[in-house]
């Protein structure tokens, strides 16, 4: 049965006597239009059955191919409290599971095509950092100075246990990266349309791309601020990002503390750009482009189920997939 079929299993309590050992979690940040990444793994797949998990977001719904399928919720409290629900039920199994954030997010438009599909090799968190105000204010708080200063406005924290980096697994993120290159990614005349006032943007259609991905609970839009999550990147070793979401870091932490980071990775489509196209207001420039959300989404399924199948017939880092249900 397909999700089209509108005959998804009922969700079931988890057995701990008899868990479920999917070979993959695949993880979707929303489940609702027009931001259902969720939507193309159900429809595109078998459903066989469905757990609700105790503390998770939605049930947690398995393929035929032994692929599990769930949301975290958008942001990284959401996404830290789902991913840690699902790897303390006793009756799902993740130890020989590769997990895989898939969804859409934002890059610069100097970065990447919309629709295009990044393999992130870092994960970093935005909101761990200093932000420093360098200006000299009145008792109205208005600017005395009244000029641009060359302080920088972030930085790293003085007190830092750790890095707020996460590097991921280079043998898995290249294993991904192979099997990425195999998509054929869909393109759209109207997101190409909307790319091309971007003077900046590629001149393409969507690409398969490698990088940085960055990750803050915080919507924010416009150059001053992309300039300040590239100085963030810079500052850890692991500049230029290529995207930028909501929920990886979290989800990179949790599966850290749980000791399973090393089988996780962040897909993630181009859905729009991190700032306006010159003529366009911040305010314009924020919601992107329906064309560009609908493909951005699509990519990310096309290109995230392509890694997943590989990764379940491969096992490149030998954790059991093989065999698992």
């Amino acid at each position: 049965m397909t999700a089209s079929d509108d005959t998804l299993p009922t969700p079931r309590d988890p057995d701990p006597d008899d868990p479920v050992a999917p070979a993959a979690l695949v993880l979707t940040a929303a489940f609702e239009d027009p931001l259902d990444e969720r939507r193309p793994w159900l429809e595109r797949s078998e459903i066989t059955d469905a757990l609700e998990i105790p503390g998770a977001e939605t049930p947690v719904y398995l393929t035929d191919s032994g692929i599990a399928v769930t949301t975290t919720g958008i942001g990284k409290s959401d996404a830290a409290t789902t991913v840690t629900a699902l790897l303390a039920t006793p009756g799902i199994d993740l130890e020989s599971a590769y997990v895989v954030s898939c969804g859409i997010a934002g890059s610069s438009p100097e970065t990447a095509a919309l629709g295009s599909v990044a393999v992130a090799d870092a994960v970093v968190d935005w909101d761990r950092k200093h932000r420093w105000d360098h200006g000299e204010w009145d008792a109205n708080g208005d600017d005395e100075r009244g000029e641009a200063t060359d302080e920088r406005p972030i930085d790293l924290l003085a007190y830092r246990p750790r890095d707020y980096v996460h590097r991921l697994e280079d043998a898995l993120v290249e294993r991904a990266l192979a099997a990425a290159r195999e998509v054929d990614l869909l393109e759209d005349e109207t997101a190409r349309e909307y790319q091309r006032t971007y003077p900046a943007a590629p001149d393409s259609g969507p690409t398969i791309e490698r990088g940085t991905t960055v990750c803050g609970d915080e919507f924010w839009h416009g150059p001053r601020y992309a300039r300040e999550v590239a100085e963030l990147c810079e500052a850890y070793g692991v500049g230029p990002y290529v995207t930028t979401q909501m929920e990886d870091a979290a989800t990179a932490r949790a599966l850290e503390r749980f000791d399973l980071r090393d089988r996780y990775l962040s897909v993630r489509a181009v859905s729009n750009y991190d700032r306006p196209a010159p003529g366009e207001s911040v305010t314009e420039s924020f919601d992107g482009d329906p064309a560009s959300l609908a493909l951005a989404i699509d990519n990310a399924a096309r290109v995230g189920s392509a890694i997943v199948e590989d990764l379940i017939a491969a096992d490149p880092l030998g954790i059991g997939a093989e065999g698992s249900a």
